[in-house]
């Protein structure tokens, strides 16, 4: 009796065993993040698990197969870079990320790059707000065996499933991540008024949103100084806020932006440049209700001309 219980131990844990390498070798042949260069690069996208699937996208497939990366919270994240001629560029902005979330994509795809010439950077008070709780969800190397077998990773399959199939498009859109890292939220985030949206918002501002908080100030220091040994072209700039917001915070949102650079060599450095979208000359843009899905962030038409913006301000650097 004893030696059947053994053997039908045993037989279990070899079956159990022999079961996980299965399940270990079909997430590798399947390939979802592109960590082995199994898939074409036009098939590797985002399904769900944001954090858990971008930081995942930057071992391999971000730093080996584009040219430039956007990095950024969701201020940035629907930003198609499809519109930049010329280029290829993935978005690896994050919703909600702090400057934290920013270095540790950075930081991957650079230590892993292959073909990464530019980025542009993402600056909004939240990025950098002096928070006391910093999320940095998978931001961390463990997350890379995660890929092999996780409950990340099954849910991964099982938004994907959702999405392919369109099964519940009003909470998981089919095609709301494009292959290009760009979140197509506008459905999702527009509110039927815009300007009342905005109007709301101009009261909810608080003034610790403009403190820099020092960890976070340390880690954008970081970021610049990562992007210039790797001798990326960067072009970093302050998201155009809408209008009325910025009027009645001006003085604080002016010294912000000269607080976040302040003791960097963004100046000195022939590699970056920066722009405030917040100055006066661009306040047609952010009196423009149109360019905007609600307080923040930008609709179809205001990411085409922010994006034109955005590379004709590169191009000038250039030259």
């Amino acid at each position: 009796m004893e030696k059947q219980f053994k053997k039908y131990l045993l037989i279990l844990r070899l079956s159990f065993a022999g079961a996980l390498m299965v399940f270990v070798f079909l997430n590798v042949f399947l390939d979802v993040f592109g960590l082995y260069g199994f898939r074409d690069k036009d098939n590797v996208r985002v399904y769900g698990e944001e954090r858990f699937s971008k930081y995942l996208m930057t071992f391999n497939h971000v730093p080996q197969h584009f040219d430039g990366m956007i990095l950024g919270p969701s201020l940035s994240a629907n930003l198609n870079p499809e519109s930049i001629p010329d280029k290829n560029y993935f978005n690896v902005s994050l919703m909600g990320a702090r400057m934290n979330n920013v270095l540790a994509l950075a930081t991957n795809v650079l230590e892993n790059n292959g073909t990464i010439k530019e980025a542009i950077v993402c600056i909004h008070p939240y990025v950098t707000a002096n928070t006391k709780v910093e999320e940095t969800g998978f931001m961390n190397l463990d997350t890379y065996w995660k890929a092999y077998g996780s409950v990340n990773l099954l849910r991964v399959y099982g938004l994907g499933l959702i999405r392919d199939f369109d099964l519940w498009p009003n909470k998981y859109p089919k095609n709301q991540y494009r292959t290009n890292g760009s979140n197509a939220f506008e459905a999702l985030f527009k509110v039927e008024d815009v300007a009342g949206r905005i109007a709301e918002e101009v009261n909810n501002v608080k003034v610790n949103e403009f403190e820099i908080g020092s960890n976070h100030r340390r880690d954008f220091k970081k970021l610049l100084t990562l992007l210039e040994q790797n001798k990326i072209q960067t072009f970093i700039y302050f998201h155009p806020v809408p209008y009325p917001i910025y009027q009645a915070h001006s003085d604080k949102m002016n010294h912000y932006w000269e607080d976040i650079l302040d003791g960097t060599n963004v100046e000195k450095s022939e590699l970056m440049s920066t722009y405030n979208f917040n100055s006066p000359e661009f306040s047609d843009f952010s009196k423009d209700v149109s360019n905007y899905i609600d307080h923040g962030h930008l609709s179809l038409k205001g990411q085409e001309i922010l994006i034109r913006e955005i590379k004709a301000k590169m191009d000038q650097v250039k030259q």
